[in-house]
């Protein structure tokens, strides 16, 4: 297993609450304001803590604020030990038994509010995996935590040296690699093939050119127009929603 970062905080209701709950990783401290009742669900957050045996510390509401970086904090902050990330061997194995597997990976994106959206979609929408190149796209930080809304605890990180080389070890374990690009056949009257993995590319250049190469199909949502077109986050949601939908039938 390897560590995505050196040091974890968390900041908000739903990633704290979430990290509590799973306990994928240890939680040493549990930040609380100091001099503000306690909302049930901040209550909630406490009693878990309680549970766990973590410590629970009360700040200022000014030092809540600096250690969020100015961030929603929402009265909670938890430092945890880092997220760790699978191997991609691993998560194939733990995959083997599901013929309907949802995977998404991102390609340079490097927007943590794009790739928290992207992470909460994925954990509402069935998808189980994500593959994240460890370089030139963000990590997982207190924002990306944040807007995922405590996704990150639910799926399985996998951290990739080169995002190339495990398509093509997941297409020699049977899976189907989907890219979403506006030049891509329309989704509207599309059939996927299972297991699945979608690659989101960048807002700003999309998919690079040979990792398209790696994908069995192109694929794009229609448009009506009105806008130049929609974001990477808004983008794979839908996408991710359509593959999710069409695995049920």
């Amino acid at each position: 297993m390897e560590r995505i970062s050196k040091e974890e905080l968390i900041f908000g209701l739903h990633p704290v609450r979430e990290a509590l709950k799973t306990k994928k990783r240890q939680v040493s401290v549990l930040y609380i304001v100091a001099n503000k009742t306690a909302s049930k669900q901040v209550e909630e957050v406490i009693r878990l803590a309680k549970t766990n045996n973590v410590k629970i510390k009360t700040l200022e509401l000014r030092l809540m604020d600096n250690l969020a970086s100015g961030g929603n904090h929402q009265g909670v902050i938890a430092k945890a030990e880092p997220i760790k990330a699978m191997r991609l061997s691993n998560a194939i194995y733990e995959a083997q038994n599901n013929k309907k597997e949802l995977w998404l990976a991102v390609d340079e994106i490097t927007d943590p509010q794009n790739l928290g959206s992207l992470l909460r979609s994925a954990a509402c929408l069935g998808f189980t995996t994500i593959l994240l190149p460890k370089h030139r796209t963000c990590g997982i930080n207190a924002t990306v935590h944040k807007v995922a809304c405590g996704a990150v605890e639910k799926l399985r990180i996998v951290e990739v040296s080169n995002l190339n080389t495990a398509l093509i070890d997941l297409k020699e374990e049977g899976f189907w690699v989907y890219g979403a690009d506006m030049d891509g056949k329309s989704i509207a009257d599309f059939d996927y093939a299972y297991p699945a993995v979608l690659i989101v590319g960048s807002e700003g250049t999309g998919i690079r050119q040979k990792t398209l190469e790696h994908c069995d199909e192109v694929i794009s949502i229609p448009q009506k127009g009105g806008v130049s077109s929609l974001n990477a986050a808004a983008a794979g949601a839908i996408i991710m929603y359509d593959m999710f939908a069409k695995s049920l039938k």
